[in-house]
């Protein structure tokens, strides 16, 4: 009887992974995302043209993750659901608060010249679905 049980179980979890949207699992990747510590070792700083575009173009796909994530997810939502850990209220803001780390080191290295560190936050963007 408890190993029907337990199947049971491991199947309704099954299914209820394969059911979440790809909001959520935006919200996830961003959740398990390190922020990118990049020390410069270029004795010269970069061309300022390609820190300013890749700083401008990290600072844009940050801004719109941040934006879709707000429009799509945070409709009515309670205060007490932000508190909850484990509503999807919550879970969002504590993505929104990675992405808001993601940016403070994105204008870090732009203030530095640091293109390594843009270009490693960049990278770690680019996989992230973005609805504009």
């Amino acid at each position: 009887m408890t190993i029907t049980k337990l199947l049971s179980l491991t199947g309704l979890l099954l299914l209820a992974g394969c059911s979440s949207s790809s909001s959520s699992n935006t919200v996830t990747e961003i959740q398990d995302m390190a922020v990118p510590v990049v020390h410069s070792q270029e004795a010269v700083s970069a061309e300022s043209s390609d820190v300013t575009h890749c700083y401008k173009e990290n600072a844009a796909r940050l801004s719109k993750l941040q934006y879709s994530l707000k429009s799509t997810m945070l409709k009515d939502v309670k205060p007490s659901e932000i508190f909850d850990t484990h509503s999807d209220a919550h879970q969002v803001y504590t993505a929104l608060s990675k992405l808001e780390q993601i940016s403070a080191m994105n204008e870090t290295y732009r203030k530095e010249g640091n293109i390594a560190g843009l270009k490693a936050i960049n990278e770690m963007l680019k996989p992230l679905n973005v609805a504009a």
